[in-house]
């Protein structure tokens, strides 16, 4: 279908053109040489063909200059052999000395020859350089695609790693929350197997999990947990990409005070007018020292970044004593 497409482009534009010459022949009334133009517009575009189909490709293989230069010498000395003929039978030039016609035969095949070729050239240049730069973007395009299932594969495991933890600690102690806790992370297991690998979830998605992560939390502490956590505007209709608010919520219960009413942790979203902003804020806990480094957070700044280009709607600041995250998202 798009080769068809392309035929009739061409179609199309060679006949603008020739409509373009004759149309001021036929204006002035000049009709006579419009068969002799006419014939000789198409010879001539036949050089554009054969310099695009044939001496290009010929061309590439070699790479030499002064194969291309003789290729078009001799397709020049061709066409002035065939316009000798038209001439000819269009009884063109054959008032003058042979050596006259056969000048300026050469020198109008110079002329119009080398114009079809350079028209030919240009195109060749054109559609090549448009082709790469649209295989080059596909492949970008591939390499973003799968550096995203990457980092999605990496973050998953991360996560479980981490609640598996904390039920080890509820199970340690012989908790009677640990059903609890288990039953809470079957349901965050079926959204990180089953519902996250996609390229967009529902925000609601995430935020339930976040609520899940933070109940899970909440079980292994004796007293209540200091976090402020406050949802605002319609989150119903919006989409995110999945596991990007996670790591931020899950950095707080690895590096966070949360047990101090007077400067507890804070977890703010709001949507208004088609924008996400997300905001984090905890005191740094000097006493918990997370032997990894982890690897969710530092996956999440990577997608967003890839995500999101430029990132500037994300910001991280820590001055010693507090931990800030505040991120910006176009849900559009």
């Amino acid at each position: 279908m798009k080769r068809i497409a392309l035929v009739m482009i061409h179609i199309v534009g060679w006949l603008i053109i020739l409509a373009l010459v004759l149309i001021p022949l036929i204006r002035f009334g000049i009709k006579q040489p419009i068969p002799y133009v006419t014939t000789a517009y198409f010879l001539y575009m036949g050089s554009f063909y054969l310099n695009l189909l044939v001496i290009f490709p010929w061309w590439v293989k070699k790479r030499r200059i002064a194969h291309l230069l003789l290729s078009w010498l001799i397709l020049i000395i061709l066409y002035t052999a065939l316009f000798l003929l038209v001439n000819y039978l269009f009884n063109v030039y054959q008032y003058q000395p042979p050596w006259l016609t056969l000048l300026n035969t050469f020198t109008r095949s110079v002329i119009f020859t080398g114009y079809f070729l350079l028209a030919s050239t240009v195109y060749k240049f054109t559609v090549d350089w448009f082709r790469s730069a649209r295989m080059r973007e596909q492949q970008e395009n591939q390499h973003l695609r799968t550096e995203l299932a990457f980092l999605r594969s990496q973050i998953n495991p991360h996560f479980l790693f981490n609640t598996l933890n904390n039920i080890y600690t509820l199970a340690y102690q012989q908790s009677d929350k640990t059903a609890d806790a288990v039953m809470r992370l079957s349901g965050m297991m079926q959204y990180m197997l089953y519902e996250s690998n996609v390229e967009r979830v529902a925000l609601q998605k995430e935020l339930d999990y976040i609520d899940q992560l933070i109940a899970l939390q909440q079980l292994r502490m004796k007293d209540r947990m200091a976090l402020e956590y406050t949802v605002t505007g319609n989150t119903g209709a919006c989409t995110i990409p999945p596991l990007v608010l996670i790591p931020f919520v899950e950095n707080i219960f690895k590096h966070g005070v949360l047990n101090n009413e007077e400067d507890p942790a804070m977890i703010r979203l709001q949507i208004d007018n088609g924008q996400l902003s997300f905001h984090t804020r905890n005191r740094i806990n000097d006493h918990l020292k997370d032997a990894t480094s982890g690897i969710g957070l530092a996956n999440v700044k990577r997608r967003i970044a890839l995500l999101y280009p430029p990132a500037s709607g994300f910001t991280i600041e820590q001055n010693g004593t507090h931990y800030c995250v505040h991120l910006t998202l176009q849900l559009h």
